[in-house]
């Protein structure tokens, strides 16, 4: 009944959501190909905030603060739902990608602390947090009041799949 369930999530969310066009990539990853244009949902940019928006209602019912956003965050977060969209695969940690504490230095962050949700097949930021809040270790990444900062990616795939990742830190 889960795979069902799971396979109607990605189907309806295929449906809600219309694939980005392919783009080319100065870089020598295939897996940049996955644009960050516009679409039904609005910009990436407004993707992410909702995203943070709805994390940090649910952080502040629990009594935490609220987290802020980082753009050195976003761009880790980004890299790799770009990748996983690319892929067609969900992973914290793609086949040749380094640990997501390495990604995140990378991209600029040097965290004391430092983790990750991803998630694919939903359609819209209330569903992707709402799909976190009912899954024990992502509930608990995101009620963590230790962090401090978050970063967000949100990427379609060529078959029309939703992915998001978000990246909590603390420094």
């Amino acid at each position: 009944m889960r795979k069902v369930l799971a396979a109607l999530t990605v189907i309806t969310a295929a449906l809600v959501v219309a694939p980005a066009p392919p783009a080319t990539s100065a870089g020598s990853d295939r897996a940049e190909r996955v644009t960050t244009q516009t679409h039904r949902l609005g910009t990436l940019d407004g993707i992410r905030q909702s995203v943070v928006n709805l994390i940090n209602n649910r952080r502040r019912n629990r009594g935490c603060n609220n987290l802020s956003r980082n753009d050195a965050l976003d761009q880790a977060a980004q890299t790799h739902t770009r990748k996983m969209a690319n892929r067609n695969r969900l992973s914290h940690e793609l086949p040749g990608e380094p640990s997501l504490g390495v990604r995140v230095r990378r991209a600029g962050y040097d965290w004391t602390l430092v983790a990750e949700n991803v998630a694919a097949g939903y359609g819209t930021p209330a569903a992707v947090v709402r799909g976190w809040m009912n899954s024990s270790g992502h509930r608990r990444n995101i009620l963590n009041c230790r962090y401090r900062h978050i970063g967000v990616g949100y990427a379609v795939s060529q078959r029309g799949t939703p992915y998001w990742t978000a990246v909590f830190g603390r420094r």
